[in-house]
This record gives C-alpha cells, sequence and structure tokens, in this order.
C-alpha cells in the first residue's frame, strides 16, 4: 500500500465557455477539409510514438516498468527454450536500464526478403526496428513463449530517448545504436568475445513517459515472479541508484513462491502440496503449488507462459471447481461434513495461498498486456490433473486432509456466525438511532464535502472536536488499540466496540456479501495518529482493518491519512509548519539565500560576485552533485579519482571502471575507459602480454566485493585471469552537472581545494567569501562547502521545534496544521501508484496481503525477520 499526497483534483480537457456555435462551425471547417491530404500513412515505428497505450497499455508507472519487462521476457524466453541461465537488470543512476542475459544472442546476419526496404538489412535492426517481427511465429526457435506479437522490443525502442544493443555471438561483439526508434549507428563489430547472450540498454524517452523513474520494488516484484516460475533461471536485479541488489534463484519455485506469498501464517500441513499434469500430445503442462495456512484469507495467481493472468481465466476457474469437488466428495465420504451443511468454494479457499502456472503452445490472451486466459481446453486439462492428484494427495495424507476440511468445515460455519453477527448489529443499531455515541457528526448531508477523522484516543479526540469545522468535518475518537482483525474471525470482529463504532459511522457495511459503497456516509475517511510507535501500531491496525474489510473504500480513494507536521520554525512572531526534514532543508535553503553573495577570488586577484537565481542555480547544482558523489561512493569509487581521470577534449568523465583480474597478482589492477571501444582496445592488449582474457559484466554494486579467498562474491567458478566490467551510469549525470558548473564560470576542481597553513601558522585567502549584509562574512575552502554554508546561514534566528504527537497541539494549532483543508497535507492510501492499472493494482493487492500476513499475523518469527531486514530503512523514528 502506497500513500500520494493529494488535496485538488485538476480537471483535464475544460468544457469550452464559447458554447456550441463554435464547435459547430469548426466541425464544419474540418468536414470540408476532409480530402486526400488528410490522411497519414505512419511508418516504421511512429506509430508506436503517437499510441503507445495500444502496445504497453498507457503511459503511467504501468507502461513504463513494461518497457523492461519486454526485454526482460525476451530473455525469460530463451530459458524457457533451454539456452539461457541467468539474467542481469541494472537500473542505472542516468534513468536508463540494462538487461543482459548469456542466451544464444539476438541474430544478426542480413535478412531475405521479399520486401525491398527489408531485404539485406540485418535481422538485428528488423528486430528492434519493425512490429511483428520476431521468431516466435513459427514454433521452430521457441516451443513455449510469452511474446507471441513481435512487438516487444522494437516498442522499447520505439519509447526510448536511445537504445544500445549489444550481441554476443559467433566469437565476436556486434552493436548498434538507436535513438527514438531510429538507427543511429549501423551494424558494427567491435571486439571478440567467446561470450554469448545479449546486452539492451535503453532510457525511456521523457517525451513519452511524465515520470520516468523506475521503481526498485516494482521491478523486483516482477523478477522475482519470474524467477519463481523458471527453475534455477537466475536473476540479479541492481539498483546503482540506491547501492541495492536482490538476487533470485530458485530450484523449486512455486513451492518457494507460495510460502513467500503466504506471509507469516501457520501452516496447516508439513509441506507445500505440489500438483503436476503434463500432457506431452498437446504441449500443455500444469503446475501447481498449494499451502493451507490458518488465516482467514485467499490468495490465488495464475500464469500462462510466466505471464500474470491478473483477471485469471480459464486455467483459474477450472482450479476453483475441482478444488471444491474434490474437497466436498472427501468431507462427505470421511464424515468431517455432517448434515444439511455444504461449504462453498470460498470457504474451501479460505486460508489457502496457491499459484496455478500453466504453459501451452497457442495461448489467448485478451490484449497485449495478456491480463486473461481464454484457452477452454486448458480448463479441462487443470480440472483432470486436480481431480487426480489433489484427491490421491488427500487419501495418502489423511492427518493433513483432515485440518483441511476442518479448516473448510469451520469457515462455512464463521459465514453462518457472521451473518448472524451482522443481523444482529443492524438490528440492534436501527432500534438504537443509528450512529454511536462517541462520534461528533458534522452537519451537512452532502457525502462529497464531509470528512469522518478517526483520531487516536480521547485527548486529541477532544482538540480536534474543538478544532474541527463542524459544518464538514465529523470525529469519531478510538479508546486504546482496537481489535487485530488479521487473528479474528468476522463474529469476534463484530462483538468488538470500537470497530462496531467505525462500520456504524462509515455506513458501507463489510465483506463481499455485504459492502455497499453507495451507503458512504463521508467523502474521505481520514486516519490521524500520533507519530510515533504507537500511533504507527494504531494506524496499521486500521488498516488491516480497512484493507480486510473495506477494501473497495481503498480502491475507490476514499482512505486518508494526515500528516500533521514534524517541525514548527519560528522567528519572531513568524511561524511555518513543516512537514518533514527535506522540506525543512529546502526552506533553509531558501531563507539562507535571501540576501546572499558569493564572493569568487581568482588567481589573478580578480574578484567577482554571484547573487539571486545564479548563486540558486550553483546551490542546487552542487547539491544533485553531491548526492552522485555518494552514489559513487557507496559502490567505492571516490569521486576526486573521477576528476583526475577526466578528460580535457570535452568527452566528460570515464563511464566504465575495469577490475583486472590476474593470477600473479593478489589484488585486482582498477582502470577506467570512456566507452566500450577503450575498453575492448585494452582487452586486446592484454590477451597479448598476459594470454586469453575475458570480460564479465559485474553483478554487484559495490565494486571490489571479494570474499576471503580473494574472488568476487558469486563467482568462485570465473576464471582467474578475467576483466570485470562495472558500468559508472552516474558519470552521465555528474558529466552534464560538471559542464553547467563550466558555464557559471567555475572548475569541478575547485570542489577539492583545501587551504592550508603557511609556515607562520596562517591561512591564505579563502576563494570563496559568503556574504550577508548584518553578518560576518564566512570563508569557505571550496565549492562543496557552499550548500551547507547558506542552510546554516538559514537557519540563523530561528526556532525549530519538532513535534511528537497530536496532544501537544492544541485545537488551534490542529486546525492550522493538519485539519485545514487550505493548508494540510493528506496522504491518500492506495494499493498502487497507478490505481486505473489493473496489473499495478494486482501487484500491490498481493504485497500488501502479504505484508499484513507478516506484520499483523501470527507467526512472530516472519515478524522478526522483517523487522532486522528492513530496519535500517527507517526514518524519523520517534519512541
Amino acid at each position: 500500500m502506497s500513500g500520494n499526497s493529494t488535496e485538488h483534483d485538476l480537471q483535464e480537457n475544460p468544457p469550452n465557455p464559447t458554447g456550441g456555435a463554435e464547435d459547430a462551425k469548426a466541425s464544419m471547417v474540418a468536414e470540408q477539409q476532409y480530402d486526400e491530404s488528410a490522411i497519414t500513412v505512419m511508418e516504421g515505428l511512429q506509430a508506436v510514438r503517437h499510441r503507445p497505450a495500444m502496445y504497453i497499455g498507457g503511459t503511467g508507472a504501468s507502461g513504463l516498468h513494461h518497457l523492461i519487462y519486454e526485454v526482460v521476457d525476451n530473455a525469460v524466453d530463451e530459458a524457457l527454450a533451454g539456452y539461457c541461465s541467468s539474467i542481469l537488470v541494472k537500473l542505472n543512476a542516468d534513468g536508463s536500464c540494462t538487461v543482459v542475459d548469456d542466451g544464444r544472442g539476438i541474430p544478426v546476419g542480413a535478412m531475405s526478403d521479399d520486401n525491398p526496404k527489408l531485404d539485406g538489412k540485418p535481422a538485428l535492426e528488423i528486430v528492434m526496428t519493425v512490429l511483428h517481427a520476431g521468431g516466435k511465429f513459427d514454433r521452430t526457435s521457441y516451443q513455449l513463449s510469452a511474446g507471441l506479437h513481435g512487438v516487444g522490443v522494437s516498442v522499447v525502442n520505439a519509447l526510448s530517448e536511445w537504445l544500445e544493443v549489444e550481441v554476443y555471438r559467433d566469437g565476436s561483439i556486434y552493436s548498434m545504436r538507436f535513438e527514438r526508434g531510429e538507427t543511429a549507428r549501423q551494424l558494427e563489430t567491435i571486439g571478440q568475445s567467446k561470450k554469448r547472450g545479449t546486452r539492451v540498454e535503453f532510457k525511456p524517452d521523457p517525451d513519452i513517459f511524465p515520470d520516468c523513474e523506475f521503481k526498485f520494488d516494482t521491478v523486483a516484484a516482477r523478477l522475482r515472479e519470474l524467477a519463481y516460475l523458471n527453475n534455477d533461471l537466475k536473476i540479479r536485479l541492481v539498483d546503482e541508484r540506491q547501492g541495492k541488489e536482490l538476487n533470485f534463484h530458485f530450484t523449486d519455485g512455486l513451492g518457494e513462491y507460495v510460502k513467500y506469498l503466504s506471509g507469516g501464517a501457520e501452516w496447516l500441513h508439513r509441506d507445500v502440496i505440489r500438483l503436476r499434469g503434463q500432457d506431452d500430445e498437446l504441449h500443455m503442462v500444469c503446475d501447481v503449488a498449494m499451502l493451507y495456512t490458518d488465516s482467514y484469507n485467499e490468495t490465488l495467481v495464475g500464469f500462462a507462459n510466466n505471464i500474470h493472468n491478473i483477471d485469471g481465466g480459464t486455467h483459474l476457474s477450472g482450479f476453483r471447481s475441482a478444488l471444491t469437488r474434490v474437497a466436498n466428495v472427501y468431507g462427505r465420504k470421511t464424515n468431517l461434513i455432517k448434515g444439511d451443511l455444504t461449504p462453498t468454494g470460498d470457504d474451501w479457499r479460505e486460508g489457502l495461498t496457491a499459484v496455478v502456472s500453466v504453459k501451452l503452445p497457442e495461448p489467448q490472451f485478451e490484449g497485449q498486456t495478456k491480463v486473461r486466459l481464454n484457452n477452454p481446453e486448458i480448463e479441462s486439462f487443470v480440472q483432470r490433473t486436480i481431480n487426480e492428484q489433489f484427491a490421491n494427495f488427500l487419501e495418502e495424507k489423511p492427518a493433513d486432509a483432515k485440518r483441511i476440511i476442518q479448516k473448510g468445515v469451520q469457515a462455512a460455519q464463521a459465514r453462518m456466525a457472521a451473518r448472524k453477527a451482522r443481523d444482529l448489529a443492524r438490528k440492534s443499531a436501527m432500534s438504537g438511532g443509528g450512529l454511536p455515541g462517541k462520534l461528533a457528526d458534522c452537519r451537512s448531508k452532502k457525502m462529497e464535502d464531509t470528512e469522518l477523522y478517526l483520531v487516536e484516543g480521547d485527548s486529541a479526540g477532544g482538540s480536534a472536536k474543538q478544532g474541527r469545522d463542524s459544518m464538514t468535518q465529523a470525529i469519531l475518537a478510538l479508546k486504546g488499540k482496537i481489535l487485530n482483525v488479521e487473528k479474528a474471525r468476522v463474529d469476534k470482529m463484530l462483538s468488538h466496540e470500537e470497530i462496531k463504532n467505525i462500520i456504524t459511522a462509515v455506513g458501507c457495511g463489510i465483506g463481499r456479501e455485504e459492502f455497499n459503497l453507495e451507503k458512504l456516509r463521508y467523502g474521505k475517511v481520514i486516519i490521524m495518529t500520533d507519530a510515533d510507535v504507537d500511533g504507527s501500531h494504531i494506524r496499521t491496525l486500521l488498516l488491516t482493518f480497512l484493507f480486510r474489510h473495506m477494501r473497495p473504500l481503498i480502491e475507490a480513494g476514499r482512505i486518508y491519512i494526515a500528516q500533521p507536521p514534524l517541525f514548527l520554525v519560528a522567528r519572531g512572531r513568524s511561524k511555518e509548519y513543516v512537514l518533514n526534514e527535506p522540506a525543512l532543508n529546502a526552506i533553509l535553503i531558501v531563507k539562507g539565500l535571501d540576501g546572499a553573495s558569493l564572493e569568487v577570488r581568482e588567481a589573478d586577484g580578480s574578484k567577482r560576485t554571484v547573487t539571486g537565481s545564479a548563486l540558486k542555480k550553483l546551490v542546487q547544482t552542487l547539491n544533485d552533485v553531491a548526492a552522485q558523489i555518494q552514489v559513487l561512493r557507496r559502490r567505492g569509487v571516490e569521486f576526486v579519482d573521477l576528476i583526475e581521470q577526466g578528460d580535457r577534449d570535452a568527452r566528460g568523465l570515464p563511464t566504465i571502471l575495469a577490475q583486472v583480474f590476474r593470477p600473479d597478482q593478489p589484488s585486482p589492477e582498477r582502470l577506467f575507459f570512456f566507452d566500450e571501444a577503450g575498453l575492448l582496445e585494452y582487452c586486446a592488449t592484454e590477451r597479448q602480454a598476459h594470454g586469453e582474457v575475458e570480460v564479465f559484466e559485474s553483478e554487484h554494486v559495490r565494486l571490489g566485493q571479494v570474499n576471503g579467498n580473494g574472488r568476487e562474491d558469486g563467482e568462485d567458478s570465473l576464471p582467474e585471469h578475467r576483466i570485470v566490467r562495472h558500468e559508472l551510469t552516474e558519470c552521465r549525470l555528474l558529466s552534464g552537472l560538471i559542464a553547467d558548473i563550466d558555464s557559471m564560470g567555475l572548475s569541478i576542481q575547485d570542489y577539492f581545494t583545501r587551504r592550508v597553513e603557511d609556515v607562520a601558522g596562517e591561512l591564505p585567502p579563502a576563494k570563496f567569501v559568503l556574504h550577508y549584509a548584518d553578518r560576518e562574512p564566512k570563508d569557505l575552502d571550496n565549492l562543496a562547502q557552499i550548500p551547507g554554508a547558506v542552510r546554516e546561514f538559514g537557519s540563523s534566528g530561528l526556532h525549530i521545534k519538532r513535534y511528537k504527537g497530536l496532544g501537544e497541539m492544541n485545537p488551534d494549532e490542529l486546525w492550522d496544521t493538519t485539519m485545514d483543508p487550505e493548508n494540510r497535507t493528506l496522504l491518500r492510501v492506495t494499493l498502487a501508484e497507478d490505481m486505473s492499472d489493473p496489473e499495478q493494482l494486482d501487484l500491490g493487492l498481493r504485497e500488501a496481503d502479504r505484508m499484513f500476513s507478516i506484520l499483523m499475523g501470527e507467526n512472530i518469527e516472519a515478524r522478526r525477520r522483517f523487522i532486522e531486514e528492513n530496519a535500517i530503512n527507517v526514518r524519523n523514528l520517534d519512541v
């Protein structure tokens, strides 16, 4: 689940204020001009750039990440064909992405085709620039594949600012470059290599995508899925921006997948249930992993040829029907189901985590994004597999079978008890006047204008009631911590007073059968808790309840989290509330720049002054440089070393660092190169001097991660004489920032200078001096010290107070900072960054389901592991 700041909605395509007359006139003109000149033929990849949503589903977060998936899917298809064993995906510091595989390599030979525009062109160029060109149509090169339409990598090329591809095959290295889908550098042989595979590097086009930043967690979720679905395939994800790495490799992928999805729930049986069927004649495979737990939630995921089918399809419908039939038959036969009780499919799937993966030669999907599988023959095939093998499992494991059947029977009994409890709660609410006594309701009856605040504690609730706008804002104060619904069935939950108050106040009911969004009484439901640990726990309990029992409220964007400010910045009588630490630093920079001037003293004795917008640009540029230096340091590279290697002939900074491992040297030699050609030229020299050497792509964010034997971790099987190539994509950004500094008449060399005392113990004059009208000037040694000095001046005379809880604010402060629609900040609770995208929504839903199970479930060990792994990411912790 995620939060998005929101307060104002922007209206797209506003109505024409001039009325319909002009519209009609424009329409007539357009009709008169409609002739052969109005017909446009878009060749090549122009159509993709004109209508990207037709090919990748949209230009939001999902469409952006779909570019990576298209390239990775090609590598996975090589793995399905038996030719690829490892895939590396890198999110580079300059916003680009690199995908490397060890498959056969895209063919590069000249094509023979009846179309003269294609005849004689390299196959690689056609694959990259022509839609519906690929090796998956005749089923000779690929018996099974996820790519069916031949539009994948060519669409990535079309929607990228630039794309470079290297192919390793037949002992050579081939290279091409494209810019916005057009060939920018023809196919050329750039070196020799015994490796095989393909390396694709691309940068999304900002003209197409409003936000070009790849999300690490989003990419990780998809790559994790692919590793689970393809046994023994090694997939490594590296984020050079944040210094993160993940390695995925599973021998029983589906079995490990259901364990992962089940989160922290306790198992009802010892081993994962594995069911598998294969039809060699029809080339169909059904692979199922099942895990029953003590939770009350169902997780069922379906895949066809490694593609996640968000809306399910015939394979999942076949699984559901067969599971229900087999469980009911066994339960009746063993007398575990008694009387007229008949568990439904939902009852049998309570607490079930299952993954159904099918492979078939001609899958029929809905649309290019393949959200639903429609093949009818796979439904009967899955049914036969489950009918036979699940029935066998129940017969062979009677103890496990008894626990599974009892779980379904208890679910059916709880379903009927919950229905009675809801009926009773509804009747008591109607007889008691309806709304809870602790609710301070608002006066307005217009749902869209009103808000319900769920407030932690009576004290904060009292301040909120006094400070609110009683016309539109209702307050429900909650006493203590509500019931953890992750550990309780519905009938027990409905007996909890605070939860009953929330259900009654919101007005929609709960559960799939009764929930009705049209009965919502408030336009916004806002959770307002302290910023300490207890407040976070209460917020999590509330979100658990809303996610499990009122999820449509989240999907409709009705749930918000209030954001009380962390800081009060005061100077004299003026006060300013600040949300978080980055916002505070931004304010200090603004205040520090007010009235500031930077004196620059040149070596010849001349002086000049930088002020206003020029000084602001310099500070921002230096902040950006510092951020990239931190990225380099995390990787074990010092910025000063790069500057010393810099090219005076405008080539900028080196973009490749090579570690040369030789058998007779205890540690590798580190060398910098400006481009691939320089590295390959060095490789030729290395071969002549020291014998055969192979170049390997680094799989580590940090350079020189070596184990006790002096070998890189995970590379013990590599030859002793080798070159490990590290791409320094940060340097592309830094080169641009250095050029900006040069344009201001400054030198990046001044970033490192330090004044040294002379023999008399005195410091020479500073090159940079920060001046303010009413303060002492501050001498600065170098450019790096300028942003910090500006922030220091900005904080002068300020009183900064840090809030810890709502109780520290009086009603007026609570209104001004947290409840006033004109000033407040709310986080909208969402399941995905783009809630309109089904793929993003499904991914977010499954991850939220797993997180609630881990954090709020019974498994203490799973929760402890999660805390240990993620404690390093905590910010602003108040205890």
